[in-house]
């Protein structure tokens, strides 16, 4: 408590401290991806009348970042912050679709009842052809996959040039309203959008490097100058 982890309530009870607040905030406020997502994530809610989900892929874990709201009454088990399964709904199938095929071995290695289950193969061959299917289309569409009566589209986010997705932008749907909705615009949509935001983060990444390495240099001048 003392480094302003957690707090204690009144009856013994704890909660997050303030240090984790202003973490939150500097992830916010720091992540490229994150900042330059978030109004996009808005405009893409606000066309398509759904709620649009940012998710990031931290090493074994997939994440829920941010959610843009459209349906408030759209209640999500997975909401931002707890951890989700990796092999189940749009999110993580969009992302696993790009990762190469030494990193899938891996996976597969350890994750084999998982990703069966996930309907994604039961041999290593199998799972990349399913993935490779989804790369080929730029997203995928999952029907009460992770939830019942929750559908979703998602394509995935890049930071860099390497082809490996890090996130994905998902497009929310109640699968009661799947069959009323113009599929093909959304997957436009939800593909526009996951690609102007990853463009526009690599560009400030390379400008932060670009704006780094500059400054390093005129440091290492000036040193040898003196």
């Amino acid at each position: 408590m003392d480094a302003g982890l957690l707090i204690r309530f009144a009856g013994g009870d704890y909660g997050l401290g303030p240090r984790i607040i202003k973490l939150d905030y500097h992830l916010r406020v720091s992540d490229p991806l994150l900042a330059i997502g978030q109004p996009i994530m808005r405009e893409l809610s606000e066309h398509s009348g759904f709620d649009v989900v940012m998710s990031r892929w931290y090493g074994s874990e997939l994440v829920d970042t941010h959610r843009e709201t459209h349906e408030a009454a759209l209640d999500l088990r997975y909401g931002r912050g707890r951890p989700r399964p990796l092999f189940l709904g749009a999110a993580p199938k969009a992302i696993l679709s790009t990762f190469p095929k030494a990193k899938l071995a891996v996976l597969f290695e350890q994750y084999a009842e998982e990703i069966a289950q996930s309907g994604l193969g039961t041999t290593l061959d199998e799972f990349r052809a399913s993935l490779l299917k989804i790369r080929r289309a730029g997203f995928y569409l999952s029907r009460d996959e992770l939830e019942n009566g929750v559908s979703a589209l998602a394509s995935p986010l890049f930071t860099d040039d390497s082809g490996e997705a890090v996130g994905s932008l998902a497009v929310i749907v109640p699968t009661q309203r799947l069959e009323f909705a113009n599929l093909d615009r959304l997957v436009e949509s939800i593909r526009e959008a996951a690609a102007r935001t990853s463009q526009r983060t690599r560009a400030v990444i390379e400008s932060r490097g670009a704006g780094a390495a500059a400054s390093s240099h005129t440091i290492s001048r000036a040193k040898r100058s003196a």
